[in-house]
């Protein structure tokens, strides 16, 4: 980002966001399951309502019907190896809490059986997209920081809201039922 550009604030507050939740996942190996769950609680619905509200372009453009934007403006810096990392260090701390049952799950609608879902793959989802916005908004040009948004509230729009949605249901659960501090 260019030092001399005038960030829009809602910007700033959702790169530091970004970088906060992505910390809390990569400390799970260090964490207590009954404070990682409550963290990723307080973390989780200001997510979704920081890029629910991105008005990337100051305007109300669908993003779903722009055949125009640009969907390669997010970097990959979350290598797959991080991304496994992360992915098994949350499925190891919540141990066989990590699966559970989400019917809206699209293969759902096509199977005579139950879909399980894994929400620590669903956190190492959340934490790549996050981790990529927030890497490539350190090093684009702040005329292209527009773009960045848009492609973020792209895959928002496209699944990463049901992502966060559901990792929310499933740690809600785990926090109210308590299952965590029996361990």
């Amino acid at each position: 980002m260019d030092e001399n550009s005038n960030i829009r604030p809602e910007v700033i507050g959702l790169s530091g966001l970004a970088v906060e939740f992505c910390k809390v996942l990569a400390n799970a190996p260090q964490s207590e399951p009954q404070q990682f769950i409550s963290d990723v609680l307080r973390y989780l619905p200001r997510i979704y309502i920081a890029i629910g509200e991105l008005n990337p372009f100051g305007n109300d453009v669908l993003l779903t019907d722009d055949e125009s934007l640009n969907t390669d403006m997010i970097e990959a810096s979350v290598t797959e190896d991080q991304y496994n990392d992360v992915r098994r260090d949350i499925a190891s701390l919540l141990g066989e809490y990590d699966m559970y049952l989400d019917t809206p799950v699209e293969e759902m609608r096509f199977s005579d059986t139950p879909v399980a879902v894994s929400l620590a793959e669903q956190l190492a989802d959340i934490f790549q997209n996050l981790a990529d916005f927030a890497a490539t908004l350190v090093s684009v040009d702040s005329m292209h920081i527009p773009d960045v948004l848009a492609e973020l509230k792209y895959r928002f729009i496209s699944y990463l809201s049901q992502t966060v949605c559901s990792a929310l249901k499933a740690a809600n659960y785990i926090l109210q039922s308590k299952v965590l501090i029996e361990q």
